[in-house]
């Protein structure tokens, strides 16, 4: 039984690898067509992406040599020394939005709803946080007598900071949870495919969204490109880096918050529902067949709808955390980002396992990190995003590399079942 745990586990651990060297290997044609060399460019991505400052070979994302002032130098653990700051805390920053939207994609794959509508949760999530943390806030000084922010006193502010972004997190949650209960309703009483209403709901959800950032939630910044105003100080989610530990450099440049505290309290919280909780029983035996779980007594319709629900709850919150952690406004170009999209592919890589969604999310926003500052190196930064999408393809090629690890195993090892017989005929003898 470990023997065959510690198999299983290698072939986890190898077919992502092997995933990753094959990606590599064939954007070797696209790198050249670039002019570019390709170890640079591949030093460049994973420096970038996972890489202390100062990272320039693949031995410094282990180990780097740092000059020190007297002229000798000395050596440090790569994912530790973080003067200047430290690529994997924009890592962590990116990746808690995708750990979140892969958790949504998890939770209604496995009531077999195949919803891609987190892109539409994610944005109205945003957007009515964005909105209500610019009104709450004013409405608050008004009720105290209060003229603006700057003579509200400061206890005031210290309740508004822990009220207003919980009010804005929750009503984020509760929009991207209608918005999703529609498809699911529509799947469940008009049998809908949930694949088409999701696409179509997050073309209007991105339509209106646009529609709002240009018009109705506008800054008044005649200048300014299709922006909503800065939320107000109190409903922000600040940094680590500002106030808990602002002496740590490692932090620096990143944006790392309590949303990835809400993130990995969301892992928990969602694997403990999915797999130590009757309803979460019910939601996985129902995406096997919705007829066979209703003649076993399972409420599958509910199972269903109950899914969506905490799916587009996860999904708003993502919005919601994006907004109040990260960005403070919504831009035009939020609504097209894709952020939900990614989630999606990071909830497919990880097979749905929900210790595979926080590790895939990490690797993916570093690929993303360094795929972007590789126009920092004069590399095109298309280039990056080619390279992702091949070790993309390849990790999804799961059932192919198990194959032929297993032929390869058959052909190293000796076929127990011809060599058992011929222990038994020896011992007949």
């Amino acid at each position: 039984m470990i023997i065959n745990r510690l198999r299983r586990l290698v072939e986890n651990i190898t077919i992502p690898v092997l995933a990753v060297i094959l990606g590599l290997l064939a954007s070797v044609f696209f790198v050249a067509l670039a002019n570019a060399d390709p170890i640079q460019t591949y030093r460049n991505l994973f420096c970038e992406g996972f890489g202390p400052q100062g990272c320039e070979t693949f031995s410094d994302l282990v180990i780097i040599r740092v000059e020190q002032e007297d002229g000798t130098s000395q050596s440090f653990f790569s994912p530790f020394y973080g003067e200047n700051g430290h690529s994997l805390a924009i890592v962590i920053e990116r990746a808690t939005i995708l750990i979140l939207t892969a958790l949504s994609a998890t939770v209604a794959f496995k009531a077999g709803m195949f919803s891609i509508g987190m892109d539409g949760q994610l944005v109205l999530g945003a957007l009515t946080a964005v909105f209500l943390g610019v009104w709450l806030p004013k409405q608050i000084y008004a009720l105290a007598g209060v003229p603006d922010a700057d003579s509200a006193p400061e206890a005031l502010r210290t309740i508004m900071h822990l009220i207003v972004p919980l009010i804005c997190i929750l009503a984020a949650m509760t929009v991207g949870a209608f918005y999703s209960w529609i498809a699911g309703f529509l799947k469940v009483k008009l049998n809908v495919n949930e694949l088409i209403s999701t696409i179509i709901l997050n073309s209007i959800a991105t339509q209106v969204a646009i529609w709002l950032i240009a018009f109705p939630l506008r800054s008044p910044d005649p200048n300014s490109t299709p922006r909503t105003d800065r939320i107000d100080d109190t409903a922000w989610l600040i940094p680590f880096n500002r106030v808990l530990l602002p002496d740590v450099e490692w932090l620096e440049g990143a944006r790392v918050g309590i949303g990835i505290v809400f993130a990995l309290i969301a892992l928990v919280v969602i694997g403990i529902y999915l797999y130590r909780t009757t309803a979460g029983y019910e939601q996985r035996m129902t995406r096997g067949s919705r007829l066979f779980a209703r003649f076993g007594g399972i409420p599958s319709d509910r199972a269903a709808i109950r899914a969506m629900l905490i799916s587009g709850a996860l999904s708003g919150l993502a919005g919601a955390i994006q907004i109040l952690g990260v960005d403070r406004r919504v831009v035009g170009e939020f609504a097209s980002v894709g952020y939900g999209f990614d989630g999606v592919l990071v909830a497919i890589l990880a097979r749905e396992s929900i210790a595979g969604i926080l590790l895939v999310a990490c690797f993916y926003a570093g690929l993303q990190q360094g795929a972007t500052n590789l126009q920092f190196g004069n590399l095109p930064r298309q280039l990056g995003g080619i390279i992702i999408a091949f070790i993309i393809l390849f990790n999804s090629m799961e059932n192919f590399f198990r194959s032929n690890i297993a032929r390869l195993q058959s052909r190293i090892r000796p076929n127990r079942g011809q060599a058992a017989p011929e222990s038994a005929s020896g011992a007949t003898s």
